[in-house]
């Protein structure tokens, strides 16, 4: 039975499937990107899909479920570790609230269960740190999958799009699979 961790967001969403936390041999990530540098498969398990044009936020957001929709579907995953919502967050909140919510009813009637942990709790489980910056969420990933996500995609920021994004989504698979007990 296969679960997914994602790491949800209007401008660079990734999600993680996975059976196991063995990076490279049961899980792949995919992430939704509007660069066509990053379309694509990078390294063994690791997929960019470019985002469709939309016209409306409406349609952003539905573009954006349909996309975690399928890869959820594909993989017939039935659990999935979602991030909630920050208490700091700033700016697009309400289009972030929105985006999300069409996801989350979107699971519900496709019966597929979810958790949210606050994003605080994902980092204490999986860096020791609750307020855990980008890079000590890349250190840890590289600690416990031995990937280097800089190498595969050629760059030198830890905090860079889809990196980040990627570590995210593992971080959340990670917790839905063994923090959450």
């Amino acid at each position: 039975m296969l679960k997914a961790g994602i790491d949800f967001s209007m401008s660079s969403p990734a999600i993680t499937v996975g059976k196991s936390l063995n990076y490279t041999q049961d899980c792949k990530s995919f992430y939704y990107t509007d660069k066509k540098s990053l379309e694509g498969k990078f390294g063994t398990n690791i997929y960019g899909m470019m985002t469709l044009p939309y016209e409306h936020q409406m349609e952003r957001f539905h573009n954006i479920t349909e996309w975690a929709l399928s890869i959820l579907k594909q993989f017939k995953v039935v659990d999935v570790c979602l991030e909630g919502y920050s208490m700091g967050s700033k700016g697009t909140v309400f289009n972030i609230g929105e985006n999300t919510g069409i996801l989350k009813h979107t699971m519900w009637i496709n019966n597929i269960s979810f958790i949210t942990p606050a994003p605080t709790q994902v980092k204490k489980y999986f860096t020791g740190k609750g307020n855990a910056n980008k890079e000590v969420m890349y250190d840890s990933f590289y600690d416990q999958t031995n990937v280097d996500l800089l190498s595969i995609f050629n760059k030198t920021s830890k905090t860079s799009n889809p990196i980040s994004d990627i570590v995210d989504s593992y971080a959340m698979l990670s917790y839905g699979i063994n923090g959450n007990k």
